[in-house]
């Protein structure tokens, strides 16, 4: 009898933490093509809404702890065989998904014969009745990586008639460890976040952040802010800050009254402010948005701007897809890629771009002048639309990647208000490439109507999680896009 007891007590255990398992269920695989090649960009969806979607090495991670047994999960991917099945067969594990045969005669049998002028014709006929922005709210996942490969840091004090010997060398030997530390620093930066964007036009947005962390090695933070914070404490080590200074940088007088005896924050402030979060995150949503003005993916409505020919038929699920590809025919054009397009719809369902040779975006050139420049190259991205249940198409992956050089050359003289006599000059020269890499997932799209949007307080700044390693319960319970292996390898040293 005792045995019987201890038997139906350890099984009634053996339940119990089943139960808990499959409660709090994580699933984590790979999808691969039949060359056990990685497949990015596709969709694992559990039911209607919910899903992840796998990343450039083709790993995801989901939570199905809020379904069913019987609920049904599909992976599908352009050009490749959905398949599905229920959440009690989910398994981590590799899935392979089998290509598409391109059927041709079953897309000339349907009455859409059309030629890429015609294609291009009813995509742009259909931009309204495709896609929405304004009175909207997107529950958003967005992850940004970020270095600054530097090729020149130069900085030198070149007058200081109050410095002695020792002193101007111990500023300059500073100047010359944060030269070293942007030159020879590989440290990458990585900052994800949970949000909802209220959009209510294009010019007016609100942002709610849920969560956001940060891996950061803040030794080594190469951020522009950060730099320009760094030559900051070093001119507050060496100067004397009791004092009141007109600042002027080469021709020009910037300031004639800086004073060094409180610490500024505003670098800082600028960092984590809320506003330049909201502008940035509604500007990835603004520039691949086809009903916006001006549009940045100017090649799905600006056609005369391009050269396209249509390549090829491929499937998103049982949908015939067009492939068409696109290069500039015009030198206001930017871009070189892909683009499918609906069959049914004519919406473009995915765009995968990059900035055609020799072209180059935003630019701030006045280096004869001031001794500035800024250039963005090098961009390159891609774009998943998703269908929602109102019958639009939104934004549900969006990849940016941008290389952004910049030179810096500027001398600055500090001149002392009370002593005219007592200066101190610098050249500052700096030279490097800021690279960016940002994705977006789109968790959950809804309609906002004013009281919504006007109920919504947006603070001021944010504050960051800022964390030494990857921990993969960081995200626990959250739908996010599975980050690559550089990022799990991520940790700080000692």
């Amino acid at each position: 009898m005792l045995f019987k007891n201890i038997k139906q007590t350890l099984f009634s255990v053996l339940i119990f933490v089943c139960s808990l398992s499959s409660l709090s269920q994580t699933i984590r695989g790979k999808i691969l093509d039949t060359h056990n090649i990685p497949i990015p960009f596709a969709t694992i969806q559990i039911g209607d809404d919910y899903g992840v979607i796998s990343n450039d090495e083709g790993n995801f991670t989901i939570h199905t702890s809020s379904f069913q047994d019987k609920d049904s999960v599909h992976i599908s991917c352009m050009g490749y065989e959905k398949i599905g099945f229920q959440v009690q067969e989910f398994q981590s594990k590799n899935y392979t998904l089998t290509d598409h045969v391109n059927e041709l005669s079953e897309v000339y049998v349907t009455d859409r014969k059309l030629s890429i002028d015609s294609i291009l014709y009813y995509v742009n006929a259909n931009v309204s009745k495709n896609y929405r922005l304004n009175n909207h709210s997107f529950k958003l996942f967005g992850r940004r990586t970020e270095y600054v490969a530097g090729k020149v840091a130069e900085f030198e004090i070149t007058k200081s008639p109050n410095f002695k010997k020792k002193q101007l060398e111990a500023f300059n030997k500073d100047f010359e460890d944060l030269g070293k530390s942007l030159l020879n620093n590989n440290s990458k930066q990585y900052t994800d976040m949970v949000s909802t964007l209220y959009i209510k036009d294009a010019k007016h947005a609100k942002l709610e952040v849920e969560k956001a962390v940060r891996l950061l090695d803040e030794r080594n933070d190469q951020s522009l802010e950060k730099m320009v914070e760094k030559g900051n404490d070093i001119v507050l080590k060496h100067l004397d800050t009791s004092k009141v200074y007109t600042v002027k940088s080469g021709w020009f007088k910037v300031s004639d009254s800086v004073s060094f005896n409180k610490r500024n924050d505003k670098v800082s402030d600028s960092i984590n402010a809320i506003r330049f979060i909201r502008e940035a995150a509604l500007n990835m949503v603004k520039e691949v948005n086809p009903i916006t003005e001006d549009l940045e993916l100017d090649f799905i409505t600006n056609t005369r701007k391009y050269d396209y020919e249509l390549k090829d038929f491929t499937y998103l699920n049982d949908e015939i897809v067009y492939i068409i590809d696109f290069k500039p025919k015009r030198g206001s054009a930017n871009y070189e890629g892909t683009m499918y397009v609906s069959n049914q719809t004519f919406a473009v369902l995915r765009a995968d771009y990059a900035f055609y040779p020799g072209r180059e975006g935003k630019k701030f050139n006045l280096r004869l002048i001031l001794g500035v420049k800024y250039v963005e190259k090098n961009k390159a991205g891609s774009v998943a639309y998703k269908k929602d249940s109102d019958g639009y198409y939104y934004p549900y992956y969006i990849k940016n990647e941008v290389d952004r050089y910049f030179y810096i050359n500027r001398p600055i003289k500090f001149i002392d208000n009370d002593d005219r006599s007592n200066k101190v000059a610098f050249n500052f020269k700096m030279e490097g490439t800021f690279k960016e890499r940002t994705e977006m997932l789109t968790l959950d799209v809804n309609i906002m109507d004013e009281a919504i949007f006007n109920a919504v307080t947006e603070p001021k700044t944010l504050d960051y999680e800022t964390k030494k390693k990857y921990d993969p319960a960081i995200w626990k319970n959250y739908n996010v896009i599975e980050p690559l292996q550089e990022m799990k390898d991520f940790k700080v040293k000692n």
